[in-house]
């Protein structure tokens, strides 16, 4: 039996997997016992490696290194090195681990080069940023992850000085997990909506999902309460959002109730989504159960610069232009544009009244 298990242990074909290596095989291999394992990710592994090589030399055996060419660089690519040591260890480097494989002895060793390789974090790749998608299909709803451009604004710069209090309340409130209400962004086109939008995706920590208004007209469909239900925790984005949350008195849709519902009522307890509805209207044509306490997380019209801020922001975009109106952000950045008078036919004639009974 004890010989069995050493022809295992030996067979030297068991060290090798499909890229190079198996440190797990190598390590029975080279001292004949189950190793303990030490595993530190998000490294700079060839930067870690050389520190290593320098401050342990004297106790490295074999060093065993894969490369591959990289033509584009014109050299070879750190990928995986395998290090075996005299004190009973063997050590791995990737281009972001070290994996140390040990006899679970090796206390003061292993502090030293968890010390050492933590000098050396990896900078995490910022991850793309995402919306998903709300489509309707021929038999359910779905999402559609889309990556959006990521938007560093000044809000200070683009937006008056109360929009800061109203900012920063938006941020804390989608940010708080198992939340829900209502964020309600009217105002002008071209007055910041859509641009405050990209930037507050890129601070939101949770999933966030769009709705066109055309896919928003049916909110109690099964199918998008059950994608709900699968993606609880998240936001919900609905633009142009005039006809869904129009006053009830003005329309004959149930839309707002089932928006009511999906936000403070029996459906929001467990399904804990925050929506964030844009218009163009004005806040008298919505319907006033939106803005309950409780449920209304924030308001906000967005309208046109004040002389001061327009003129700041013009000098921001380099015009040389000396404003002497408010205007809107649209308008500022677009000056240099030609302005097309609004072609209108006049009808010559007389009109006739038709008088009813």
């Amino acid at each position: 039996m004890d010989n069995l298990y050493n022809q295992k242990v030996l067979n030297a074909n068991n060290v090798f997997d499909k890229s190079f290596l198996d440190i797990k095989s190598l390590y029975l291999h080279c001292f004949n016992s189950l190793p303990s394992m030490s595993f530190i990710n998000h490294v700079d592994g060839e930067k870690a490696f050389a520190a290593f090589k320098e401050k342990f030399n004297e106790r490295i055996e074999n060093i065993h290194q894969s490369h591959w060419y990289k033509r584009k660089k014109k050299k070879y690519q750190f990928d995986k090195t395998v290090i075996i040591l005299k004190n009973n260890c063997v050590v791995e480097f990737d281009d972001g681990y070290c994996e140390i494989l040990h006899d679970g002895k090796q206390y003061e060793f292993i502090s030293e080069v968890t010390a050492l390789i933590d000098q050396f974090k990896e900078r995490r790749r910022r991850q793309p940023l995402e919306i998903n998608l709300i489509v309707q299909t021929s038999s359910s709803m779905e999402l559609k992850s889309m990556e959006i451009k990521r938007t560093n604004l000044n809000l200070d710069l683009f937006y008056e000085n109360d929009f800061l209090q109203a900012d920063e309340t938006i941020r804390k409130r989608l940010n708080k997990k198992e939340d829900k209400g209502i964020v309600l962004l009217h105002g002008l086109p071209g007055s910041g909506k859509t641009s405050y939008l990209r930037f507050l995706i890129g601070k939101i920590k949770k999933r966030v999902m769009f709705l066109s208004p055309s896919v928003a007209g049916n909110l109690t469909n099964p199918d998008f309460i059950e994608l709900l239900i699968d993606n609880p925790n998240s936001v919900l984005i609905i633009e142009d959002a005039e006809n869904i949350i129009m006053d009830r008195k003005h329309s004959s849709s149930s839309a707002v109730s089932n928006l009511l519902n999906i936000s403070d009522g029996l459906l929001s307890d467990f399904l804990n989504v925050q929506l964030i509805c844009t218009f163009n209207s004005s806040l008298t044509l919505i319907d006033s159960a939106l803005m309950r306490k409780g449920r209304l997380i924030a308001k906000y019209e967005f309208g046109k610069l004040s002389i001061a801020k327009a003129q700041k922001l013009s000098d921001h975009f380099g015009f040389d232009s000396h404003i002497t109106r408010p205007m809107t952000i649209a308008e500022i950045a677009n000056q240099h544009e030609k302005e097309y008078a609004e072609n209108r036919i006049e009808v010559i004639g007389f009109r006739r009244s038709v008088i009813e009974n």
